[in-house]
């Protein structure tokens, strides 16, 4: 997930389920629903081949009020009414219940790090990954849903809105937005590419920020993939012009792609393996306006053949 910052924003959370402390913020269905869940994430998982990853979810709320001023007068101080706004965190993610207990031991723990928004530079190894996850132990975080915890309440500023004088003022009725998920998107005994997306909508925003993008976990060797692991030094050159085409036909009929091809660079998110191909996949902004949304290429792995790396052509070779 991306890092967060709510400046009046106070999120109720709930302890560990498999503490017991279950938070009844989100209901006594959701609770039922997640039941299944907490009880397969406090179990020793279970050895097998194939890794096998189970959704897990997690909401929170608050509601607040605000001032919500009238600037369309001449009054001064303006005049304002007082609103009650409700700010909303979720995130939907993943935990491994069964494979191989490296693999288990690798992608649970990547995973309660990008819940706690603690990510790890490249490049990323099983053992950078657990060097960073020890120090979250000791925090009281040891899987998904005490990092979900842990990531709200560094979100806050330690301070309810209370009395007038300290509620947040706007414009406009607005409140806090964040959701965040995880998904597979492409997985095999040797590979497995997750989907992270989300957004975040700051009250008074003109719009959201969304994100979204993909993680190619090399099983065999216990990494995350890099350009330079899918992509060899040589071949980056032209790769980088396939993709730039690829834009400048699927978009020249929308916007501006006039630009000329050194305009353009690699996304800043590393490409991704999927079934159809390479993936490589641009934030908002990075490349055009926001209407334009962000835009994705995917290469085929037959016009990548000269520019792939040996390790991924074996990763690959091993997976069909």
């Amino acid at each position: 997930m991306k890092s967060m910052k709510w400046t009046s924003v106070l999120l109720l959370l709930g302890a560990m389920a498999c503490t017991g402390n279950k938070s009844n913020a989100t209901g006594e269905e959701a609770a039922a629903d997640s039941a299944a869940m907490d009880s397969a994430m406090c179990a020793e998982p279970r050895e097998a081949e194939t890794l096998t990853l189970e959704v897990v979810k997690m909401a929170d709320s608050l509601s607040y009020q605000i001032k919500v001023s009238d600037y369309s007068t001449d009054e001064e101080p303006a005049p304002y009414t007082i609103e009650t706004v409700t700010d909303h965190y979720s995130l939907q993610t993943l935990w491994a219940v069964e494979g191989p207990k490296e693999q288990v031991e690798f992608i649970n723990q990547w995973l309660t790090l990008d819940a706690a928004e603690k990510g790890v530079d490249d490049p990323v190894t099983a053992a950078r990954v657990a060097e960073e996850y020890a120090t979250l132990q000791k925090e009281g975080v040891t899987d998904v849903r005490s990092a979900f915890k842990l990531a709200s309440q560094q979100s806050l500023n330690g301070n309810a809105p209370v009395g007038d004088e300290e509620m947040m003022e706007l414009g406009f009725v607005s409140s806090n937005e964040y959701e965040s998920d995880v998904l597979i998107r492409w997985q095999t005994s040797k590979l497995l590419t997750l989907w992270l997306s989300g957004s975040m909508y700051l009250a008074g925003a003109a719009h959201g920020m969304p994100w979204e993008g993909g993680r190619t976990f090399d099983l065999v060797n216990l990494r995350v993939l890099t350009l330079d692991d899918i992509i060899t030094k040589a071949g980056q050159k032209p790769v980088l012009k396939m993709i730039v085409k690829e834009l400048k036909d699927e978009y020249a009929d929308s916007w501006d792609m006039d630009k000329p091809d050194s305009y353009f660079g690699f996304p800043a998110s590393a490409p991704s393996l999927t079934k159809e191909g390479v993936s490589f996949d641009y934030g908002a902004y990075e490349i055009g306006p926001y209407a334009m949304g962000m835009p994705g290429v995917v290469l085929p792995y037959e016009k990548l053949q000269p520019y792939l790396t040996d390790e991924v052509k074996q990763l690959l070779k091993e997976s069909e």
